[in-house]
C-alpha cells in the first residue's frame, strides 16, 4: 500500500467539480458533484441522530438500488428541519443532476451541510447545474474538496493505492467537518462530517458495505471535536470496477487487502478532521490498550475524547491527568483502577492506580506545548486496544460558534 497525492478523482473513471451557486452568503463555492463514468456499486453510512436531515433520508432510500453514478452535495445549508419540503428539495437535487447526466434519479446520492432550519434554495442549484456539469474533470478534485467546506480551514484529501494480483486498486477521498462533530454512523444495512470515497476496485455491493462498516468503526466513528452529533453526518463510497482486479465477492483473498487500505485511509482522514477542529491548536490522540474487548477499548477512548475539561486543560497546558482518569471511569466499562496506568506523551502520570513516583508536571507542560498530544491509557484487563482523536478547546472555538448563524 502506498500513499499518493490526489483526491476523489484519483481512481479510474471518476470526475468531479465544485462551483458557486449562491447558497453561501460568503460567495464561496457551495455546489459539488462526484461522478463515475460507468455504473458503480455504492455504500453509505449515516448519522444515528433521530433528527435526520432530508438528504440523509433520500440517500438512504436511493442506496436500495443496485448501482449508482453520482453524488451531489451542497454546503452552506443543511436542508434539515424543513419538513416535507426539505425531502422534496433533496429529491429535486438528485433529479436535476440525474436529468443532466441522463441517469435515473435513484442513481444519484445527495448530501448537504450548513445551517439547520433554513429552506434550501433549490432554484439556485438548478441554475448552477449546467456550469457544474460542464466543468467536470479529473483535475477538479481540489475544487470538490474546497466546495464541501463550511468552517473548515483547509481541504482534506487522501489517496492510497494497493496491488491486488496484477491490478493496482486506487482509493481516493475527501472529507469535511470541524464542528458539530461526534459521528456515530451506521451503514444502511443495519458544521457536520461528510466523507466521499471513490475507488476503481471491482467489489460486490455486499462486500463494499461490510468493508465500509469495518472502516467506519475505527476511524470516523472515533473522532470527536465537541461531542455534538450532527443531523447530516454521511459517508459515501462508490466502486466502479475499472481497476480490473478479480472481483471481491467474499471475505477472503483480496477483501482483507482492500479493507485494510480503506481503514488506513479513513483513519488518516479522521485525524485531519480532528486536527482542523474549530479553533483547534492541537491534535489529541488517545490510545486505550489492555481492554477486555475491542468495544471496551473504543468506549473508554471515545469517552476520554469527549471530555471538555480535558480539552480545555490541554489548551492551557495544564497537566491535569485526573481528568483522564475520571473520563475513563465514567465510560461504563468495567476495569480495576488499581491496575490502571496513564501516560501523557512520554511521561507516566498514573501507575497502578496512584500517581507515578517519577511524575513531573513541568515535563508534561513542556510536552503539551507541541501541536500533537498523545495520551495512553493501559487498563491491564485484556489484549484489546483502540484509538480516538479529538482537539483542544480554545477561545476561538467559542467565538466561531457564537457567531455561526449570524
Amino acid at each position: 500500500m502506498i500513499i499518493v497525492k490526489g483526491g476523489v478523482t484519483a481512481a479510474k473513471g471518476f470526475l468531479a467539480n465544485g462551483v458557486k451557486a449562491g447558497i453561501k452568503p460568503s460567495g464561496r463555492k457551495d455546489l459539488a458533484l462526484l461522478y463515475s463514468e460507468v455504473p458503480a456499486v455504492a455504500a453509505g453510512a449515516f448519522t444515528t441522530n433521530r433528527c435526520k436531515a432530508s438528504p440523509v433520508k433520500i440517500s438512504r432510500m436511493n442506496l436500495n438500488g443496485k448501482t449508482h453514478q453520482a453524488i451531489i452535495v451542497n454546503s452552506g445549508n443543511a436542508n434539515c428541519a424543513n419538513g416535507k419540503q426539505g425531502d422534496t428539495d433533496a429529491v429535486e437535487m438528485a433529479r436535476c443532476a440525474a436529468d443532466f447526466l441522463n441517469l435515473d434519479k435513484r442513481m444519484v446520492l445527495v448530501a448537504s451541510t450548513g445551517i439547520i432550519g433554513v429552506k434550501l434554495p433549490v432554484n439556485k442549484i438548478v441554475r448552477a447545474m449546467p456550469k457544474l456539469l460542464a466543468g467536470l474533470g479529473r483535475d477538479k478534485a481540489p475544487d470538490f474538496a474546497e466546495t464541501i467546506m463550511t468552517t473548515d480551514t483547509r481541504k482534506k484529501e487522501f489517496v492510497v493505492k494497493v496491488r491486488m494480483g496484477s491490478s493496482v486498486v486506487t482509493i481516493g477521498g475527501a472529507c469535511k467537518g470541524v464542528g458539530m462533530l461526534h459521528p456515530e454512523m451506521k451503514t444502511v444495512k443495519h458544521a457536520t462530517m461528510l466523507a466521499f470515497i471513490s475507488t476503481d476496485a471491482s467489489i460486490s455491493k455486499k462486500m463494499l458495505e461490510d468493508a465500509l462498516d469495518e472502516a467506519m468503526r475505527d476511524s470516523f466513528n472515533m473522532v470527536s471535536v465537541d461531542g455534538d452529533m450532527s443531523t447530516n453526518d454521511s459517508c459515501f463510497i462508490m466502486a466502479n470496477g475499472l481497476a480490473g482486479n478479480k472481483r471481491i465477492s467474499a471475505k477472503e483473498g483480496d477483501y482483507g487487502k482492500f479493507t485494510a487500505a480503506l481503514k488506513f485511509m479513513a483513519s488518516e482522514m479522521a485525524k485531519m478532521l480532528a486536527a482542523d477542529g474549530e479553533g483547534a491548536t492541537k491534535l489529541i490522540e488517545i490510545e486505550v490498550k489492555g481492554a477486555k474487548t475491542a468495544d471496551d477499548a473504543r468506549r473508554v477512548a471515545r469517552k476520554i475524547s469527549t471530555s471538555n475539561l480535558l480539552k480545555c486543560a490541554i489548551f492551557g497546558m495544564d497537566p491535569n491527568w485526573g481528568r483522564i482518569v475520571a473520563s475513563a471511569g465514567s465510560s461504563g466499562v468495567e476495569f480495576n483502577i488499581d491496575r490502571m496506568d496513564v501516560y501523557i506523551g512520554p511521561v507516566k502520570a498514573l501507575s497502578n492506580g496512584a500517581i507515578a513516583a517519577a511524575f513531573n508536571r513541568e515535563k508534561v507542560r513542556k510536552f503539551l506545548k507541541g501541536k500533537n498530544v498523545n495520551i495512553t491509557v493501559d487498563l491491564k484487563s485484556g489484549k484489546s486496544s483502540a484509538r480516538a482523536w479529538t482537539c483542544d478547546f480554545s477561545k476561538e472555538y467559542v467565538a466561531i460558534n457564537s457567531e455561526y448563524s449570524t
